[in-house]
């Protein structure tokens, strides 16, 4: 291990590390002592630590990249800095307030190759020096959004993705000592509401969305610079969870990321409780289908 890493340091490697939360989490695990790697398309990181610099590897990488290898690369360049990966947190993002229905296929791909796939190729990179390890933590962020379909579908879609995505790799890493949680910010006061990084122009305008596509536009021009979330106390929270020893698996941030996630919850309950009778009518007769698939997981 590099005789630069503390002792009782952790390593992490950060994606979108250049700006808002990603840059607000490397902060704060530079202000802990950490060692990190920050990763951005650019590789351009500045640290307002003040011995924070020697602890930093920053690192040029766009997380759109199909090719595997050059992640794979990352990987060992962070690993023959600092002798290994003890946290992980996938946090480059896109965001794209358009619907479905006025997006081509161009739009939609282009918020799942940073929201979801570079999400996955960067995991898929990590989780080999994880798995050496038999420990590691890894922090997806998703968003309040992938908990609840209300608003612009395409970006909360690839969130519900990276939460699907999360939990099932938490069940699938779990042998292996990794540990998975799920970062579900509300609206924090970053540039990701700046009217130019978050509002695209409909590919396919219609008419009938006019009046929608207003009240989103102004939702966002006047929810920047208002967000209620401190990405600094954020960044802090994530490092808090890191070093906890029975960390989430979902981290909502934010009261209204809370009042989001358990506003959606309590619908699903009443959709379940409505249909509860009909639902478990489906099944074969009880001496028909007597099966016992826990057995199988456990």
């Amino acid at each position: 291990m590099n005789s630069e890493q503390h002792t009782t340091a952790k390593v992490w490697l950060i994606t979108g590390a250049s700006r808002g939360m990603g840059h607000a989490i490397m902060e704060a695990a530079l202000a802990a002592g950490h060692c990190v790697a920050a990763v951005s398309r650019s590789g351009e990181i500045t640290t307002h630590i003040e011995d924070g610099v020697v602890r930093l590897l920053p690192y040029a990488l766009d997380v759109t990249n199909p090719e595997q290898a050059a992640f794979d690369r990352m990987a060992e360049a962070v690993v023959k800095r600092f002798g290994r990966i003890d946290v992980l947190v996938n946090n480059a993002g896109h965001g794209q307030f358009t619907y479905f229905e006025e997006s081509d296929e161009r739009q939609i791909r282009d918020v799942f190759e940073t929201n979801l796939f570079g999400l996955m190729r960067v995991t898929r990179a990590v989780l080999p020096v994880m798995r050496r390890q038999h420990a590691g933590h890894i922090f997806n962020v998703s968003s309040a959004a992938g908990y609840s379909g209300v608003g612009p579908s395409i970006y909360h879609t690839s969130k519900f993705a990276v939460t699907g995505f999360s939990e099932a790799l938490a069940f699938e890493t779990e042998q292996f000592g990794i540990r998975v949680t799920i970062v579900a910010p509300g609206l924090f006061r970053t540039d990701f509401m700046n009217f130019n990084s978050a509002y695209h122009l409909p590919a396919r305008p219609i008419a009938d969305y006019d009046a929608f596509r207003e009240r989103m536009s102004g939702f966002v021009k006047y929810m920047n610079g208002r967000e209620p979330g401190n990405p600094e106390v954020l960044g802090r929270l994530v490092v808090k969870a890191a070093d906890s020893e029975n960390p989430p698996l979902h981290l909502p941030v934010g009261a209204d990321a809370i009042e989001t996630l358990e506003t959606h919850h309590e619908a699903q309950r009443k959709d379940v409780e409505a249909w509860r009778e009909v639902s478990c009518a489906t099944a074969f007769p009880p001496e028909e289908s007597e099966v016992d698939t826990q057995a199988f997981f456990q």
